[in-house]
């Protein structure tokens, strides 16, 4: 009975929730017409930054009609051209 107990809570404890470094809402799509335009908007901690739906990692999906679709994910500021657009990488993300 003791070993089934320590079984069991070795098991409750070891069972560690995946863990994001933000919080963030894709608020729409871009549909402005400039060089470093396009994409999605997603606001993270109350600042606005760009994606491209394209580049999202694994199987993660959404519908434009979706808005707004809050998450939970891991990125990275781009860098080149259009840095000062806040276009982001994101590495990993969920559906919060």
């Amino acid at each position: 009975m003791v070993c089934l107990l320590m079984i069991s809570a070795l098991l409750v404890f070891s069972c560690e929730k995946e863990k994001y470094e933000s919080i963030g809402t894709i608020t729409g799509q871009d549909i402005r017409m400039c060089p470093c335009c396009g994409g999605y908007f997603i606001d993270i901690e109350g600042t606005q930054y760009h994606f491209e739906k394209s580049e999202l990692p694994g199987n993660f999906t959404f519908d434009d009609d979706q808005f707004p679709l809050n998450v939970e994910l891991d990125w990275k500021l781009k860098t080149g051209g259009c840095s000062g657009y806040n276009w982001i990488e994101i590495s990993k993300i969920r559906k919060k």
